[in-house]
């Protein structure tokens, strides 16, 4: 019997990241400056994203091989945990974002992603426009090339690869998905593109930072012997700033 999970599902993800990394280099290196920049004097990455982009947003916050330096914006209402449909919603609120930023440390020369396959609504958009407010560099991670027709539910029109100072493309279809049996699209692949791309970024402002001369702040298993005293003292360093860590 074919394994049609494998020839799949599995060649798509190939796809995929063949794609990214041939077409996203030129971007993912200007993320990854900005990135570096902002560790160098001490600033903080922050992330941010609704319903299961969100799940991205919570990737590299507080996790071994990741920066200390970053600060996860999670909200209930945002992730499902008060229901789907509210999650929705309250994506669509235009206004709501900024509220739940306001919560955070954000500060000038600090960094945002924003994950978003579709950059539609509102509250992607609003967080990046609150940001810039405040002096931060935006990074929009988005199925830009799917959505350059689609229309904005903001009031300004602004799709999310619009209003960010840099927009990296998670290579996703409008509708997230990468097979099809009969007329059902199915297998969501959005959410590995953009990881994908955030952790090439990551890894590259790393080796920015190290060229320099500056030691990446990044966390070390806490499985392993003798690893919690170096995270305990990178926490420490953050503890102040970053809203989820205590």
């Amino acid at each position: 019997m074919k394994n049609t999970f494998k020839t799949s599902y599995f060649c798509e993800i190939v796809r995929l990241l063949e794609y990214l990394e041939n077409t996203q280099q030129p971007a993912m290196h200007q993320a990854a400056q900005a990135v570096a920049d902002c560790l160098e004097k001490d600033g903080l990455i922050h992330t941010f994203g609704c319903g299961h982009s969100g799940s991205v947003a919570l990737e590299p916050f507080h996790r071994s091989g990741c920066f200390a330096a970053v600060d996860a914006v999670l909200d209930p209402g945002l992730m499902f945990q008060l229901g789907a449909h509210t999650g929705t919603d309250l994506e669509r609120l235009e206004g709501y974002s900024p509220l739940i930023l306001k919560r955070h440390d954000l500060r000038a020369g600090d960094v945002l992603f924003v994950f978003s396959n579709s950059g539609r609504n509102p509250a992607g958009v609003d967080a990046v426009l609150y940001a810039k407010e405040k002096g931060l560099t935006t990074i929009a991670v988005t199925a830009a090339s799917a959505h350059v027709q689609s229309k904005s539910r903001h009031s300004s029109g602004l799709l999310l690869k619009d209003a960010a100072d840099i927009v990296l493309d998670n290579g996703a279809s409008k509708n997230e998905t990468c097979l099809t049996l009969g007329g059902l699209e199915m297998a969501p692949i959005s959410t590995i593109g953009a990881s994908a791309v955030l952790h090439t970024v990551l890894y590259q402002a790393a080796e920015i930072l190290a060229q320099r001369g500056v030691p990446p702040p990044v966390y070390r298993s806490s499985n392993a012997a003798g690893n919690d005293e170096h995270n305990t003292s990178l926490a420490q360093k953050y503890k102040g700033r970053i809203k989820h860590l205590d």
